[in-house]
């Protein structure tokens, strides 16, 4: 999904972390320990709510504190950031792909931020209240034809945003 930014962005270098290598080595995997990797993902049967609400809570406070205008846009959109990314890398491990899928809209959306106003704490804060509701009724899965319009709209809301922008 690409939403229409009004210029590219410069990618980041993020240098890369070898810890997890450490830990497991490199090389192939054995197979009957992925296949027993996958039989526990696949049975998987824990409450993902708590979690998530906690990532929404992280979330709202980010709102509030981007709203406050005490920050520059650049940490109030890694703040933002930062539970957003946590439910979309969670939201799978628990079957949540609607969340997933909102999520990494709302990641591309943020990551196209360059001036925070009030339209992008808008769509932030409609995300999370979306996202909470979605919780607090377990839609697990893709929500079917409901998530797929939810996740247009989201589209559509941040294709609106960068439309209005003027062109740099």
């Amino acid at each position: 999904m690409s939403i229409e930014m009004k210029e590219p962005m410069k990618p980041k270098v993020i240098k890369a972390d070898y810890t997890l290598q450490s830990k497991i080595g490199s090389g192939p995997l054995d197979e009957r320990i992925v296949k027993r990797c996958q039989k526990v993902m696949d049975s998987n049967d824990v409450d993902f709510s708590p979690l998530a609400q906690e990532f929404l809570d992280k979330l709202d406070s980010a709102i509030k504190e981007a709203k406050s205008g005490k920050l520059s846009t650049e940490q109030a959109v890694e703040i933002m950031t930062q539970p957003v990314m946590q439910l979309k890398a969670n939201a799978a491990i628990f079957r949540y792909e609607l969340i997933g899928n909102l999520a990494n809209v709302m990641l591309s959306f943020l990551e196209a931020i360059t001036d925070l106003d009030d339209d992008v704490l808008a769509i932030v804060d409609a995300h999370q209240k979306t996202l909470s509701a979605i919780v607090i009724k377990k839609m697990s899965g893709t929500g079917g034809a409901p998530g797929k319009q939810l996740e247009d709209e989201l589209k559509g809301a941040c294709k609106r945003y960068f439309s209005k922008k003027p062109k740099g």
